[in-house]
């Protein structure tokens, strides 16, 4: 029966996740994963939804779907957690050398899903100090220069209502558009957007 078989695979995932959650949370170090582990979580999830199922499974699929999905979200933030504690820690004290420092070994040691969730994380980090050096330094120059680049940047949105045409902050026109219209938009113009539920954002990796 293929609803057996895919409740199988459930609880294989609910045992291997919070297997990798454990190890984690007993750990002071970033421990080494199988590279595919969100892929394969992602995939068992597909398959568990996408199975048809009546009566008790139903309850049984959901109960599953609900645990894989709480032991995922602990282990993906405990993960980062440790990888960003590590590179605050090694930014205050760089006294060890490029070969002695933990944060690049450890780095080896995160999936492609986890080295694109903290490179964002790092990207943030650099732009504040950026700012602040350049507000410090009195260089308004450089400022005017960030301003500008956000003023310029534009945003690929997916709108969920119909919206009329509008005046953008750059002053083009924009739409009309209907549900379900891509369309790229005005940094300020896409935000106040999605910030009123009309659109959200496309991220395109």
């Amino acid at each position: 029966m293929s609803s057996s078989i895919n409740s199988q695979d459930g609880l294989k995932a609910i045992k291997e996740v919070y297997t990798l959650l454990l190890k984690e949370s007993q750990l002071p170090t970033l421990q080494l994963i199988p590279l595919d582990t969100y892929q394969t979580i992602a995939n068992i999830i597909s398959k568990l939804k996408g199975q048809t199922y009546d009566g008790l499974e139903v309850v049984i699929r959901d109960r599953m779907l609900e645990l894989i999905s709480q032991a995922t979200t602990l282990l993906l933030e405990r993960r980062l957690q440790k990888i960003i504690e590590q590179q605050q820690s090694t930014s205050s004290t760089r006294s060890t050398s490029s070969s002695e420092n933990p944060q690049i070994t450890d780095y080896s040691k995160l999936t492609d899903e986890e080295k694109y969730v903290l490179d964002a994380e790092l990207d943030s980090s650099k732009r504040k100090d950026y700012v602040l050096e350049a507000t410090l330094s009195g260089r308004s120059k450089v400022l005017e220069s960030i301003s500008s680049k956000v003023r310029s940047r534009q945003i690929l949105v997916r709108f969920l209502k119909p919206m009329e045409q509008f005046v953008g902050i750059d002053m083009s026109k924009y739409g009309p558009f209907h549900k379900e219209d891509v369309a790229r938009l005005p940094f300020e113009n896409a935000r106040s957007l999605i910030g009123s539920g009309e659109a959200i954002e496309i991220n395109l990796i």
